[in-house]
């Protein structure tokens, strides 16, 4: 039995969040249009990427480049990656944003080698006057889920064996799903109310500080184990895979 830490990005281990901003900035009001028609449920998270990927149109690398280097991560992260890292425990970013800048604020903050899944970006028809066009692909999305379009959940359970102890560390929308199937929650935001409303137990956080507090009081006792309602879950999912 070995812990397996998942950890969310935008909002978690970024101060903010990091895609909403970005497609704001590039592609103004348009997106957020379209993010309010994609939580009403009028349409699906990849057709609302796709969409504030063409409201983005042409614009500077340079510029993104410095909207990205500007953004601030949760300065405890790298003591998390580090607790980790000295006991084994294997660490995952899962995130429903894009691996274009979650990998350049990862490399930039000294933690470049942390596993992550997320939605792909490429900068396309780039030309010689320093701009680009955004194209996004989907490689981890679930055929059957509209919710989100990297499927944390999916992830999760391929990442982890049948006997090892799920960890999820999140605070948004799309960390609903995988809190469900995570034997250890930390939540905070709107993820702490999901979990209050759907009596999913949790441990509140505010920083990685106070997750890594809380890990070693549960690695020193007995409480280390996994939660029947999330195994019985994970199982029925596997089932329906199967």
């Amino acid at each position: 039995m070995a812990l397996v830490l998942f950890v969310d990005f935008d909002g978690t281990v970024t101060r903010g969040d990091v895609g909403n901003a970005l497609f704001r900035t590039f592609g103004g009001e348009e997106c957020d249009r379209l993010v309010a028609q994609y939580r009403s449920g009028v349409i699906g998270a990849r057709e609302c990427f796709r969409a504030e990927a063409e409201a983005m149109g042409r614009f500077s690398v340079e510029r993104l480049h410095g909207f990205i280097d500007g953004q601030a991560i949760d300065d405890s992260f790298p003591s998390l990656v580090e607790f980790c890292r000295e006991r084994g425990i294997e660490l995952t970013i899962l995130s429903d944003g894009l691996d274009y800048y979650i990998e350049r604020i990862l490399q930039r903050h000294g933690c470049g080698r942390v596993p992550f899944f997320a939605n792909h970006l490429t900068l396309v028809d780039r030309r010689d006057d320093g701009t680009a066009q955004a194209a996004i692909e989907f490689s981890y999305a679930d055929a059957e889920c509209k919710c989100c379009a990297c499927c944390k959940r999916n992830v999760m359970l391929t990442r982890a064996g049948d006997d090892d102890v799920l960890c999820l560390v999140g605070e948004g929308f799309s960390d609903r799903c995988p809190a469900g199937y995570a034997d250890i929650v930390f939540a905070k935001d709107s993820l702490q109310t999901y979990c209050q409303l759907e009596n999913i137990s949790y441990f509140p956080y505010t920083t990685f500080r106070d997750v890594i507090a809380r890990l070693q009081i549960l690695i020193a006792g007995t409480r280390l184990r996994p939660k029947r309602r999330a195994v019985e879950r994970r199982q029925a999912a596997f089932r329906q895979e199967s």
